[in-house]
């Protein structure tokens, strides 16, 4: 079929309704519009890399103890590791868990796994081998990548679930093993892109307790990266000269906060660090001039008292993001007096990518008192470039912005998960005519910030890790002497709160509290296990029968 004619418009050109119908050469509009179709791209955080490659070879990309990558060496090992994991068997879907300590490997399988099409499932090393087990089973990884820290509780797991396993280091002796470098070196490289990618697919899981003490792995697909990226790079910003300390907060964290996306997209610099330390925090920004940090209260608190902080020249230091739970004011004004930092909170989940706000300044009150700044950078924020967000009461309506009405956070957006991994009735239960519920209940202020004040969901946060009140009520229960079991947060100055438990013991049965606890030792993770333990003749009840939390919190609170 030939185009129509086109139609004079001003001074002789087409009108705009003939280039609707037809294109100046002849084109028809079905062709143009397959032909504009084609230019769309899949939105993947694949597509950084590639890009940073392109535009700053020879920028230091990771450093990592003795490695230093530019960016033309992580983009060719991690070419190198696709092909690697080919020979491995690793295809379209199939799951890769890590677990190891933070390391420019685990930062090199962020793109390599999603660039197959596979699944990469960072795991949280604090747990125990029998709650580990359960994910892994849960997961079926093709492949365990560990370390030479965990290997032998990794051997163990990968007997259990017939998974091999490959060694990021160690001995060369280690039987039944392969080894990461090995691999590396030996295989044929293959391009970033060169996988079938669909935006929607899945490119990590990580397992989070929620409410019911049974992990739920949490699908983040390739757009949701790639979104959260650009909304975070946007919105805290994240600048092309940023160096970022990364592993302060552990990598298999909720997605890293985000920095394996978002540093890199902007083909700034991550210095990696296996986990927190204050000296080696701070050897680490004058060695290297870094200039941003993600930290929990606690390690913000640790930095401004450690006693040979003065030695150290932090003056590359601009900002730290504080997260995992609410510092007080106090504290974001001590780091501006001591550290010259401009330091403020963000808040999210492991089914947001995770960040969702970010409390900074916003311009209508850059000129505020400090001290009012200093408490708007305690607050929880407001929300990110592709975040929607409202705090609603039952019912779906909206709060007054007064300060003072509660309600329960909902969010939609780029950054929101696409679902549990096999759990269909829970991803269902956390979404309300198609927006997610946080379950934190939160307040808006008349300036626009959210503050939360409570959460729906018995979890507790110490030090920037979720403890799941009913995962831990269940460890108690498995003790013969405990009829009844509750378990709740007890404020603590080191690491903001911590798990206490109350129990009530079966009839005619005797035990002591630090026999209970004891018992719990192996079942959970140390950092689970309650703080303190009391034994009361019976929990508070409703009429229903359901235990009343509340009551508990408000005995403790006056002790």
């Amino acid at each position: 079929m030939s185009a129509r004619p086109a139609v004079s418009g001003v001074d002789g050109e087409p009108s705009p309704a003939s280039w609707q119908e037809s294109g100046g050469d002849g084109r028809s509009r079905g062709q143009m519009e397959r032909e504009v179709a084609d230019m769309s791209v899949q939105l993947t955080p694949l597509r950084f890399l590639a890009q940073s490659e392109r535009r700053e070879p020879d920028k230091t990309a990771v450093v990592c103890g003795e490695t230093r990558l530019s960016y033309s060496a992580y983009a060719d090992r991690v070419r190198h590791l696709i092909g690697a994991l080919r020979s491995l068997g690793v295809e379209r879907g199939d799951r890769v868990a890590y677990l190891g300590l933070n390391c420019h490997r685990l930062l090199e399988l962020y793109y390599a796994v999603p660039a197959r099409g596979a699944i990469l499932s960072p795991l949280n090393v604090r747990l125990t081998a029998p709650e580990l087990l359960f994910i892994l089973q849960d997961l079926e990884p093709r492949l365990i990548v560990t370390d030479q820290t965990l290997l032998p509780m990794a051997r163990a797991l990968g007997q259990q679930v017939g998974v091999p396993l490959v060694l990021l280091d160690g001995p060369a002796d280690s039987e039944g093993v392969l080894f990461y470098e090995n691999l590396v070196a030996g295989a044929t490289p293959m391009d970033l892109m060169s996988g079938r990618i669909d935006e929607q697919d899945v490119a990590e899981i990580f397992y989070t307790s929620g409410t019911t003490g049974r992990p739920k792995g949490v699908q983040l697909t390739h757009r949701n990266l790639y979104l959260h990226a650009l909304g975070v790079a946007v919105s805290a910003p994240i600048y092309p000269d940023e160096v970022q300390l990364v592993g302060t907060v552990p990598l298999f964290h909720v997605n890293g906060w985000g920095a394996p996306q978002f540093i890199v997209a902007q083909a700034a610099t991550q210095v990696v660090t296996s986990r927190f330390d204050a000296g080696e925090f701070y050897r680490l920004v004058q060695a290297e001039g870094v200039t941003l940090a993600m930290l929990v209260p606690t390690m913000l608190a640790a930095l401004l008292n450690y006693p040979e902080r003065d030695r150290f020249d932090t003056t590359s230091l601009r900002r730290v993001i504080i997260g995992g739970a609410p510092p007080p004011a106090a504290l974001i004004r001590e780091a501006r007096e001591k550290l010259d930092v401009d330091c403020s909170v963000g808040y999210g989940l492991s089914e947001t990518c995770p960040v969702l706000t970010l409390a900074t300044i916003k311009d209508s009150l850059k000129n505020a008192p400090m001290e009012d700044q200093y408490r708007l950078r305690s607050l929880t924020g407001l929300p990110i470039i592709g975040c929607e967000m409202r705090v609603v009461q039952e019912g779906g309506r909206e709060v007054a912005p007064d300060g003072e009405s509660v309600g329960e956070i909902w969010v939609q957006g780029d950054m929101v998960f696409g679902g549990y991994w096999r759990r269909p009735e829970e991803t269902a239960q956390a979404f309300s005519d198609g927006w997610f519920r946080t379950g934190d209940m939160a307040v808006v202020e008349p300036t626009g910030y959210v503050r939360i004040v409570d959460r729906k969901k018995d979890i507790i946060i110490s030090g920037g890790e979720n403890i799941s009140s009913v995962e831990v009520e269940d460890a108690l229960y498995t003790h013969p002497a405990v009829l009844e079991a509750a378990v709740v947060a007890k404020p603590d100055e080191r690491w903001g709160e911590v798990p206490y438990a109350f129990v009530a013991l079966r009839p005619g049965m005797q035990a002591s509290p630090e026999e209970i606890l004891g018992h719990l030792r192996g079942r959970i993770a140390g950092f689970k296990i309650p703080h303190g333990l009391e034994i009361l003749p019976e929990l508070p009840k409703t009429g229903t029968g359901k235990v009343v939390k509340l009551k508990l919190r408000e005995a403790l609170s006056q002790r």
